[in-house]
C-alpha cells in the first residue's frame, strides 16, 4: 500500500516539476542562435582549410610564396591586382596591395595550376563561404529577435569581410576558368579570400566569446 502511495505522489509531482523545467519565450530563439554561431565557427575553420591547403598546394607544387597576412579594413576599397596578359586588355581584381602579374611569364616559370585542383578547391571554398554567409544571416535573425543590440556590429563587420570574401572568391573562381592558370594569380587571389575570412573569423571568435561569457543568456 505504501508503495502505491509513493507511486501517486510522484504522479502528482511530475507534471509540476515539468511546467518548471518548461523552456521559457526566448529559449527556442537562444538554442537557434546558439546553434547557428557552432555551425558557421565549424564553416570558418573549414574555408580557411581549404583555402590554405590550396596555397600550400601552389607552394609546394609551383614554388610559389605564400605571402604574409594583412589588415583587412572592409569599410575601404583595396587596391587592384593588374594581370597583365599579352595582346589582351589588363583585367583587375581586387585585392589587398597592388601588384603586377605577367601571367605568361609567370606560367613560363613556375608551371600552370592543375585546372581539376584548382576547381575541386574553389567549389569547396566557395560552399564554405556559402554556408557560412546563411548561418551569419540566421544569427542576425535571432540576434534582432532577442534585442542583442551589442552583438549587431560584430554582425557587421563580420558580413563585410565576409562579401570581401565572396568577391575574392568570384575573382579566383574566374581565374580557374581560363585556359591556362597561373599559380602567382591564384595564390595571389587566395590570399585576398584568406584575407578577409581570417578578419571575420576574428571577429566571430569575439561574438561567440562573448556570449558564452555573458552571466545570463542573450535575451533573458
Amino acid at each position: 500500500m505504501r508503495s502505491v502511495h509513493v507511486a501517486m505522489a510522484i504522479a502528482l509531482c511530475l507534471p509540476s516539476a515539468l511546467v518548471s523545467a518548461a523552456p521559457d519565450a526566448g529559449a527556442k530563439a537562444r538554442g537557434s542562435y546558439s546553434f547557428y554561431g557552432s555551425s558557421s565557427h565549424n564553416s570558418f575553420s573549414s574555408a580557411r582549410s581549404h583555402v590554405e591547403s590550396y596555397q600550400g598546394y601552389l607552394r609546394d607544387t609551383h614554388g610559389v610564396a605564400v605571402p604574409a597576412h594583412i589588415q583587412t579594413y572592409a569599410t575601404l576599397p583595396a587596391p587592384a591586382v593588374i594581370v597583365e596578359r599579352p595582346q589582351t586588355p589588363v583585367a583587375r581584381v581586387a585585392t589587398s596591395a597592388p601588384v603586377a602579374i605577367d601571367v605568361g611569364a609567370d606560367i613560363a616559370a613556375h608551371g600552370a595550376v592543375d585546372a581539376e585542383v584548382a576547381r575541386e578547391a574553389s567549389d569547396a571554398l566557395g560552399d564554405d563561404i556559402e554556408r557560412i554567409q546563411r548561418h551569419v544571416k540566421r544569427m542576425r535573425t535571432h540576434a534582432e529577435e532577442l534585442g542583442d543590440k551589442e552583438s549587431i556590429p560584430i554582425l557587421d563587420s563580420i558580413e563585410k569581410n565576409l562579401g570581401v570574401a565572396r568577391r575574392g572568391h568570384a575573382d579566383l573562381h574566374e581565374h580557374h576558368a581560363e585556359d591556362k592558370i597561373s599559380p602567382q594569380t591564384a595564390m595571389t587571389l587566395a590570399q585576398k579570400v584568406n584575407d578577409a575570412l581570417r578578419a571575420a573569423h576574428a571577429d566571430h571568435d569575439k561574438l561567440m566569446k562573448r556570449l558564452h561569457e555573458a552571466d545570463e543568456p542573450v535575451g533573458k
